[in-house]
């Protein structure tokens, strides 16, 4: 019981009676010292944060949903996934696709396994969101993995479930939203917790940062500047540590490159190859949009707000700043005073990569976020109050005696569990469908008779037409958009030819509703559809 509750430090460092640091160089390879991770301390992560949020969305297993919005978007590109021709991530409102598609694979996946062959799920938005579920339960499990590999105890554990837990039952979406900007969060902290795992010499955590990068890369464009900035800091670390060679020795080990190397491949393919079939592809775009009038000029007041609202969405900028600094003042007295040997090189990583991340978050919000009262952008940046608080909770609870230490730990993940399970937005939220779009779909094809539909819309009507085509498409029901400046989300597959629009049957998407004395075949929660060549 005593081993196992028993940090470890390096063996030189202990053998002198001195802490090793994080600026420690030594010729010696970068390496964990001791032993590998219990399976039972990942799968029981897992499963713990999977089975609160199934059971508080248990309504997943027997009720159908069908996805509109932002969702039906991405249900257009996970159906391409589902017969593996899709190479772009989702639609971003400026006019292109993210870099890669990896989170519509993993959520084509589970559309087959769960709703065609398992059956668990009467729709695929259903499964759709068990994936999305699932994907960030195993990054939660990842996070807590790696903190007990360099604690080597439950406690750590225990406190590591706490904070991440208790901070998110403040923000649930964090874990049970299947909307992008909260899908990211998850990755984005487990990145920063391997990227500050690697820097303190656990190489073996190597694939965690690659695998939690590749994600964050595929699903927005600001990632090509917050991974290699932060690659680069957790490279600039390990050579500052050690000795070139030993960092070659270490890294180029098998079982460190070879999961890298595959784990890389396999994210790179789509994006190679659809960068060949369409150079530059949407990467032009992105180039174009950071040097338009869009991107930045703000000013310093407005950059600061935004980065502090991560931390107190409330209070007045001179109450959040003093939060900030007094929360940085804690957490480093917490890595000198209160942690030594291994788990003190690892928090002081952590604290320093938090602090890479803040600034590179302050830079991105300075040049390359256009409407700075657009939070959700920037949800991923959660993860700096959450690192932070991660910090302090292993330091206090490894500082104490283990049964005081113990007590404290296990005392709070209790906490953090409880609340997380009871926050109301623990339950997914299924305001982004609408039960009246199978129907919307049949009484459209009925009035078609046999042509294809041709779709015409209000603005505020997409939302509705993107569910509207996923339905369309799963039920055999041709349809297609005539306006082409919306293939960035309908895709071009729905966008009409010029022989589809003259042949087929036109129908509009009037929002919020229909003139008075038209006639409306289908009522929508945004729109009204009414057939023919105008409102």
């Amino acid at each position: 019981m005593a081993g196992q509750e028993t940090t470890t430090a390096q063996p030189a460092a202990a053998g002198h009676g001195r802490r090793p640091v994080l600026r420690s160089r030594s010729p010696r390879p970068p390496r964990l010292a001791t032993g590998r991770r219990p399976w039972w301390i990942w799968v029981g992560s897992f499963a713990l944060v999977l089975a609160v949020l199934a059971i508080r969305s248990r309504f997943l297993f027997t009720a159908s949903f069908y996805e509109q919005g932002d969702a039906g978007a991405n249900s257009i590109l996970i159906q391409q996934a589902m017969h593996g021709r899709l190479l772009i991530g989702n639609y971003s409102r400026d006019g292109f696709n993210h870099p890669g598609p990896a989170y519509m694979y993993v959520q084509a996946a589970a559309q087959w396994l769960f709703l065609y062959v398992l059956h668990l799920v009467p729709t695929a938005w259903n499964a759709h969101v068990l994936a999305v579920l699932a994907l960030n339960s195993a990054f939660v499990a990842m996070i807590t993995g790696m903190v007990y590999g360099w604690t080597r105890s439950l406690r750590g554990v225990a406190a590591c479930l706490a904070v991440v837990l208790g901070f998110i039952a403040t923000e649930p979406s964090i874990l049970s939203l299947d909307w992008m900007p909260w899908m990211y969060v998850p990755a984005y902290i487990t990145f920063l917790v391997a990227a500050a795992s690697v820097a303190a010499g656990a190489s073996r955590d190597l694939w965690i940062l690659t695998l939690a990068g590749w994600f964050l890369i595929h699903g927005h464009a600001s990632f090509l500047f917050f991974v290699p900035v932060i690659l680069a800091a957790v490279l600039v670390a390990v050579i500052w540590q050690h000795e070139p060679r030993a960092c070659m020795r270490s890294f180029s080990r098998a079982r460190i490159w070879v999961p890298v190397a595959v784990i890389s491949g396999v994210f790179a393919l789509p994006i190679v190859v659809n960068l060949a079939l369409h150079w530059p592809g949407d990467f032009g775009k992105y180039f174009s949009y950071t040097s338009s009038s869009k991107a930045g000029g703000h000013a310093l007041a407005q950059i600061v707000r935004y980065d502090l609202w991560f931390w107190w969405r409330s209070g007045r900028s001179w109450a959040v700043a003093l939060v900030l600094v007094v929360s940085y003042a804690v957490t480093i007295a917490a890595v000198v005073w209160l942690s030594r040997g291994a788990v003190r090189r690892f928090l002081a990583a952590l604290l320093a990569v938090n602090v890479v991340s803040t600034v590179a978050f302050t830079c991105y919000a300075a040049v390359g976020i256009d409407y700075l009262t657009e939070y959700y952008i920037g949800y991923f940046y959660f993860s700096a109050p959450i690192i932070t608080l991660l910090v302090i909770a292993v330091a206090v609870v490894h500082a104490p005696p283990v049964p005081l230490g113990a007590a404290l730990a296990a005392g709070a993940a209790v906490l953090g569990v409880a609340a997380f399970a009871i926050a109301p937005a623990t339950a997914v939220s299924t305001e982004d469908t609408d039960a009246a779009l199978p129907h919307a779909v049949q009484a459209a094809a009925a009035g078609a008779h046999g042509k294809i539909i041709v779709v015409r819309f209000d603005h505020n009507a997409w939302i509705d037409v993107t569910g509207f085509l996923v339905q369309a498409e799963r039920t055999g029901v041709r349809a297609c958009v005539q306006d082409r400046t919306w293939a960035f989300m309908m895709t071009t597959r729905f966008i009409c030819t010029p022989g589809q629009i003259a042949d087929g049957a036109v129908f509009w998407f009037l929002a919020p509703a229909a003139p008075s004395g038209k006639t409306v075949i289908a009522i929508l929660k945004n729109s009204q559809i009414i057939q023919g060549s105008g409102p």
